[in-house]
């Protein structure tokens, strides 16, 4: 006899011996089914066709010039929709024709004939398709004012794009054989139903745990811990700043090592008291720039109370001019719009900004978007607090900007339109997210007939949207505005911006702004397709910065007329009359030392 332990033991072997053998037995007669499935079975006819007819659309021009992965992206992603719809238009095709009766054949000695013509119209349509597309590169290279790429760029990224639709088509055959797997480990002890349904789901959980661990438990933690790491780097080519005006500096309360790598770049560029003066001509006074970092051990409203506080230490209220930054997702703020406030008000200033995050702005926004939004809310707050215990005589004019990711954080402090106007002197807002509310409710109120582009909101009074310098004299259209009144706020917006204009909805809806074809540094070749557009675009956003200053999601030199319009400082252009040529002398000049301060490369 044997006692307890000894039966439970026994029983367990024998339950896993019974399972072993029930999987051994589904695996012997699945296996090849499977290897089949996953390997050897040929391309479906539809898939094949949808597949090429996508790939002809891929070469099809976006809004900038492509790298080799940009071509493999576009070229994979767009042979897997194709080849996903053609499998299933041929299988409506053939399930309509036959409720229909219909059924079409090729005699067979016929057949020899058409293969060789549809393999020469495959080869020539390919071809034609992929010279245009990369004809279509260099015309977008030339609009944005960039080298063209080499043939050899088109040449990998369209085998790169090859090799990874076909690791697609093994991945997506492989889900097909785990299924078969299961199906057959069921099928002996369950109904023919239940054993398609707990197979399908069984099949779910399978690539949902896979999927999770890979880009959860391995991709996205490495994002995340090397964000981290860069963040905590102290470059020996960031000096510590030695004025008690800058935050991280002699007297401050915030430390050098508190700031993360973006704020001690931030705090530790720029011009100081001399080069001002030396380029405007005239005697200037040291600029403030105040900067705090949430961490681990400070939550986002003390990060704010501790802005504020550095704000009070540096006498920052003392200043003609206070413009609050929502930065980017890291806490990157633009040193062209830092730069130029600062020449252009002859260091009479202060510009202060939370970093809310270390994360790049696209893992930010998947992973925690309402800290942007937070930032922008709880900084605004705090400092219209502050200024309202001052005498009105005493308080600076109050801004607020933020490029990217800060421009949809830095709006969200604002209801809508008329609170914005209502609450600060003036805004610049760049390469606002097609996301952002307030651009959005912006555009419903936009003139009937104004470009999507550049929409034209209430002639231009108080708002403008700015293409290039020149439209913050005149509409896109050339048209003059109605005399522009303070508050000012200009949203800067390129049309070859990829960050204003990914939205979902280009999966299923040609948007205005494509449809119309206006946009200056836009070819008018490009087109809109369900799901590749889409792709084409997400595509360009992370090469955007690189592109040439005045393209893409590349805010440099225009940024100095947008603050001087934005600060009252436009002269004869807010008639509507050109600048004068002293101003644009004075234009040149900043341009030209804030160039001379930016690190290059």
């Amino acid at each position: 006899m044997r006692s307890g332990p000894a039966r439970s033991l026994f029983s367990m072997t024998r339950l896993a011996g019974g399972a072993r053998a029930v999987l051994r037995s589904a695996t012997r007669r699945t296996g090849p089914r499977a290897r089949r499935v996953a390997v050897a079975t040929p391309l479906d006819t539809g898939g094949f066709l949808g597949a090429s007819v996508a790939a002809w659309i891929s070469t099809s021009p976006s809004l900038l010039p492509r790298t080799w992965w940009m071509w493999a992206v576009n070229f994979g992603l767009s042979e897997v929709y194709g080849y996903a719809s053609g499998v299933l238009v041929r299988k409506l095709v053939r399930r309509i024709g036959t409720g229909l009766g219909l059924q079409v054949q090729i005699a067979p000695d016929h057949r020899r004939r058409a293969r060789w013509a549809g393999a020469a119209a495959l080869v020539g349509i390919s071809s034609y398709s992929w010279v245009r597309g990369v004809l279509r590169q260099r015309e977008i290279s030339h609009r944005v004012q960039q080298e063209p790429k080499n043939l050899a760029t088109h040449v990998v990224g369209t085998a790169a794009g090859l090799g990874a639709s076909v690791g697609a088509l093994v991945l997506a055959r492989s889900v097909i054989a785990t299924a078969h797997l299961y199906r057959a480990m069921l099928r002996p002890y369950l109904p023919p139903r239940t054993v398609r349904v707990l197979s399908l789901l069984l099949t779910a959980a399978t690539v949902t745990v896979l999927t999770d661990r890979l880009i959860r438990g391995r991709v996205l933690e490495s994002m995340l811990e090397r964000a981290e790491a860069t963040n905590l780097l102290i470059s020996p080519d960031v000096p510590r700043p030695t004025s008690s005006l800058r935050s991280g500096g002699p007297e401050s309360l915030e430390s050098w090592q508190s700031l993360g790598a973006p704020g001690r770049k931030i705090v530790s560029g720029g011009a100081d008291r001399r080069l001002i003066s030396r380029t405007i001509g005239q005697e200037a006074r040291e600029p403030i720039r105040v900067y705090a970092a949430t961490s681990a051990s400070r939550s986002l409203e003390e990060t704010t109370a501790a802005v504020v506080a550095e704000l009070d230490r540096t006498g920052a209220w003392d200043r003609d001019v206070l413009v609050l930054f929502t930065g980017t997702g890291t806490g990157w703020l633009q040193e062209w719009s830092l730069s130029a406030i600062e020449f252009l008000t002859a260091g009479n200033c202060a510009t202060a900004s939370i970093q809310y995050s270390y994360y790049p702005s696209p893992l930010t926004y998947l992973v925690d978007r309402r800290s942007p939004q937070r930032a922008g809310q709880l900084l605004l707050t705090a400092v219209r607090r502050r200024l309202a215990e001052l005498p009105p005589e005493r308080r600076p004019a109050l801004h607020v900007a933020g490029e990217s990711l800060g421009s949809y954080g830095g709006q969200a402090a604002f209801r809508d339109v008329p609170e914005m106007l209502s609450t600060i002197d003036g805004a610049v807002w760049t390469g606002t997210p097609s996301i952002t509310p307030l651009w959005q409710q912006l555009t419903e109120q936009s003139r009937p007939g104004s470009p999507a582009v550049a929409p034209i909101i209430d002639s231009g009074r108080h708002i403008r949207v700015v293409t290039r310098p020149r439209d913050l004299v005149r509409n896109y259209w050339g048209g003059l505005y109605a005399p522009w009144e303070h508050p000012r706020v200009v949203y800067a917006q390129h049309p070859s911006d990829p960050v204003g204009w990914l939205d979902l909805s280009l999966l299923w809806r040609e948007p205005a702004w494509l449809r119309e074809r206006v946009g200056h540094d836009v070819t008018p070749a490009m087109r809109w397709f369900p799901w590749i557009t889409f792709w084409q675009i997400a595509a360009d956003m992370p090469l955007s910065i690189k592109v040439r200053g005045g393209h893409g999601h590349s805010y440099h030199e225009e940024m100095v007329p947008i603050w001087a319009a934005v600060l009252g400082q436009d002269g004869d252009a807010a008639r509507g009359g050109a600048p004068s040529e002293a101003q644009r002398r004075r234009f040149r000049e900043i341009i030209e030392a804030i160039r001379g301060i930016i690190p290059q490369g």
